[in-house]
């Protein structure tokens, strides 16, 4: 588990993706084939992460934070354009989420 913050002795300062940036730089190839990622967080950092994985070829795993006004998938408020084998879809995060492969959706 990584965590970042800004202006606390002892801890990473910095953004959390410079952090995840500096810890996969010193894993060996054994060790990196063993990592995943799991972000939440707002947009613009879930992208970073994700881009990070892709830079790393690593499984990666966002949580987002779409506006549920329902909550049940009835008012599509929260749809998201996933891709998928077969194209894109839109997919409702309070029900076919919250979490996503990172891949898919950005």
């Amino acid at each position: 588990r990584l965590a970042s913050l800004q202006d606390y002795d002892g801890v990473f300062k910095g953004l959390v993706t410079d952090l995840a940036y500096a810890y996969l730089q010193d894993l060996n190839v054994d060790e990196l084939a063993q990592v995943e990622i799991y972000c939440c967080g707002p947009e613009p950092m879930l992208k970073a992460v994700a881009k990070l994985a892709e830079e790393y070829n690593l499984p990666c795993q966002v949580s987002l934070e779409e506006y549920m006004a329902c909550a049940v998938g009835g008012c599509a408020g929260c749809v998201v354009s996933v891709q998928t084998s077969a194209g894109s879809s839109m997919q409702r995060v309070c029900v076919d989420g919250p979490v996503f492969n990172a891949r898919a959706v950005f």
